[in-house]
């Protein structure tokens, strides 16, 4: 979701006045490494810069690097999580129509990045029947494949504020209920190839062609999930996904220092995202916002966010809750944060902002404990971001 949360944080409180700005920000997030989430620590920094071209243009300009630190394999898995480099850049223009309305229009590239992890694939192989056992049941042969997966990424997303009440002076408004929506739009490109393929009950590894002819053959919900998932990888190639995310916040002021607000936030998609795994929604980091609200393990369908922002003299402190549920039933997530802001003076402001998520990510079971786990067998996953930023007017 490309909503600008933490700009509403102080938009009703910021006169409005010519200036450029350029701020920074580096974060460091720490992810458990399991087999639904074969990721370890990351590190990022942002640089976004504002340039106002007259009293009602201004243009922005900014980039994001990650870097994803190799990790051994989790326990249950076989293959490591290589190293990773993913690069970002955006560029956007700022209308203000009015006092009241602001348009905003942002483009955004992410360059190809490559990654191989492991992966999970369950599938079953039929036994010959015997004279003594005309019916015997299937072999079934739960598998870490090597997955090498590039993806660049390619978006751009229009929005619009409104400051609806409150009061106005010298024609900047202040008070009043702020509204922002915004509708965005991104193309994933996805090359994903099955390297390499381990059989935990023979302790080797056999053919990609052993592994399409099993999936041929899977009877089972759990199989035939397990096999659609890494369909793209096992067919190799490139695939596409669109992404078109709609969104609306709310930001509401209670006297003179307290604002709450509520942000809210669907997906759609032009096929199931499961083909792009876990990696294509980590390739496009949150420019625009902090890096502080972390990343979604999984491509999300839809978000809640309610938020507080108290303001105590130079300081400003503001809380947040988000609740996402992921597409193509791959769970949910809760996640809370805070971001604490220092304003030193008229032109320069610091921060420190963090976050802790917790994720319920569906597990693929064995075909033999299907029956006994069901449906909602989910695996737990803790993560975390903190981040420290600063912007300068000048």
């Amino acid at each position: 979701m490309r909503v600008r949360q933490f700009l509403l944080f102080t938009a009703l409180m910021a006169t409005r006045a010519a200036a450029h700005s350029i701020s920074n920000e580096a974060a460091i997030g720490f992810t458990q490494d399991t087999p639904a989430n074969p990721h370890g620590t990351n590190y990022s920094d942002q640089l976004i810069t504002r340039f106002d071209l007259n009293d009602d243009w201004s243009l922005k300009l900014g980039g994001s690097y990650t870097y994803e630190t190799a990790v051994a394999p989790a326990p249950g898995a076989y293959f490591p999580t290589s190293t990773a480099e993913i690069g970002s850049l955006l560029v956007g223009a700022d209308w203000d129509v009015t006092p009241r309305v602001n348009l905003s229009l942002d483009g955004s590239i992410s360059p190809r990045s490559t990654q191989t992890l492991d992966a999970v694939v369950q599938y079953s192989i039929a036994r010959q029947p015997t004279a003594t056992n005309p019916n015997p049941p299937p072999i079934v042969l739960p598998s870490d494949v090597l997955l090498n997966n590039a993806t660049s990424a390619y978006g751009a997303q229009l929005g619009v504020s409104v400051v609806v009440g409150g009061d106005e002076f010298l024609g900047v408004p202040l008070g009043g209920t702020l509204l922002d929506a915004s509708v965005g739009w991104m193309l994933f490109d996805t090359e994903q190839r099955v390297q390499k393929v381990y059989s935990e009950m023979q302790q080797r590894a056999f053919s990609l062609d052993a592994l399409r002819a099993g999936c041929k053959q899977a009877t089972t919900t759990q199989q035939r999930t397990a096999c659609r998932k890494l369909a793209a990888a096992l067919n190799g190639g490139e695939d596409t996904l669109n992404q078109v995310s709609l969104s609306l916040s709310v930001l509401q002021p209670i006297g003179d220092t307290t604002y709450v607000g509520l942000t809210g936030g669907y997906y759609l998609y032009d096929k199931d995202p499961d083909f792009a795994g876990v990696f294509a929604t980590r390739v496009t980091s949150n420019l625009g916002t902090s890096l502080g609200v972390g990343l979604p393990l999984a491509p999300p369908l839809f978000v809640l966010r309610p938020q507080l922002e108290q303001r105590l003299g130079r300081w400003t402190v503001g809380l947040w809750y988000q609740f996402t549920e992921y597409a193509s039933d791959n769970g949910y997530a809760h996640s809370v944060g805070t971001r604490i802001a220092f304003r030193i003076d008229a032109n320069w402001q610091v921060w420190v902002s963090g976050s802790a998520q917790w994720d319920h990510l569906a597990e693929l079971v064995s075909a033999q404990d299907e029956s006994s786990a069901g449906a909602g067998h989910f695996t737990s996953i803790t993560s975390g971001t903190v981040a420290l930023g600063f912007r300068a007017k000048f």
